[in-house]
């Protein structure tokens, strides 16, 4: 018991030995000037208008991006799922309805 008090003496007690500050930099006689105000776009255009008013309908291929589950396995081999090993991807109908 002894010996744990004088050590919590002697780590409590003795000096630190930390490097001195370093001295903070001057500042500039002349601080440069603040960053002008943001300002409106005059150059901004309205929404491009539909090329159409009516609905579209339209067939497509569609394809999920799904995140590539390849990292894992040997280099040059990928993970496939079913919807990659299908030889023709299935349709799909595209409807198109403009706002107003």
């Amino acid at each position: 018991m002894t010996r744990t008090l004088w050590l919590c003496l002697m780590i409590l007690g003795s000096p630190a030995f930390a490097e001195d500050l370093p001295i903070p930099p001057i500042p500039p006689e002349n601080p440069p000037m603040a960053e002008a105000a943001p300002t409106p776009d005059f150059d901004a255009r309205a929404p491009v208008a539909p090329a159409t008013e009516r609905p579209t309908v339209d067939v497509r291929l569609y394809r999920s991006d799904s995140p590539d589950p390849g990292f894992g396995f040997a280099p040059g081999s990928r993970f496939q799922t079913a919807e990659d090993r299908k030889p023709i991807q299935t349709p799909g109908i595209s409807v198109t309805v403009p706002l107003r």
